[in-house]
């Protein structure tokens, strides 16, 4: 296997855990700074308010983007596969 190629399956499996994570990451940095800049502008300091909405977000994320993370996992994992073979062979 050349340099170039484990390059290339490292930069996909970097991609793949990007586009998988990313989505909820976001969601729950969103969700933070919001809860964040409540709990500036009041005086509330509860703990428990930062993660409960955290929480609630990445579960409904999951829920629609369920369909679509799997799929692109799966996708991924043929392709690794495909792949093998011409590793194997190549050797």
């Amino acid at each position: 296997m050349d340099q170039e190629v484990g390059v290339y399956w490292v930069q996909e499996a970097l991609t793949a855990a990007t586009v998988l994570a990313g989505p909820l990451l976001v969601g729950a940095l969103i969700i933070g700074l919001m809860i964040s800049i409540l709990q500036a502008a009041t005086t509330i300091q509860e703990m428990t308010l930062s993660y409960v909405p955290k929480m609630a977000v990445v579960v409904t994320m999951l829920f629609f983007l369920f369909g679509f993370m799997l799929q692109y996992a799966i996708d991924f994992t043929e392709r690794i596969f495909r792949f093998i073979p011409t590793v194997a062979g190549a050797g």
